[in-house]
């Protein structure tokens, strides 16, 4: 859903149900219930996670990202949208357009 529109500020990203976590020195650490896959999220990861405890945009998480770390804003987006991408096909997150978006 991401290539071609990924930078669409009217994308929103939701967490899926199905993933039991726990924090280990600070990064998450993942089974997904239903498949039985482990999953580990670096640091970054760990922190786009947290980001979307709520629903939120793709230009909402790469504006707090951009804030939060030392990154070109190109790289911010495109390592972003693998990870979110990755996420969308694992079944752990949804990409849907926010309502009433053009």
């Amino acid at each position: 859903m991401l290539e071609g529109e990924f930078v669409d500020s009217h994308i929103v990203v939701k967490r899926c149900v199905g993933l039991l976590e726990a924090e280990v020195d600070g990064e998450i650490v993942g089974l997904h219930v239903d498949k039985g896959t482990c999953y580990g999220f670096n640091a970054t990861a760990t922190r786009v996670w947290s980001l979307i405890e709520t629903p939120r945009t793709i230009a909402e998480l790469r504006d707090a990202l951009l804030e939060e770390y030392d990154v070109d804003p190109g790289v911010c987006e495109a390592e972003l949208g693998d990870l979110l991408t990755e996420l969308e096909a694992d079944g752990l997150v949804e990409l849907r357009r926010e309502a009433g978006a053009g």
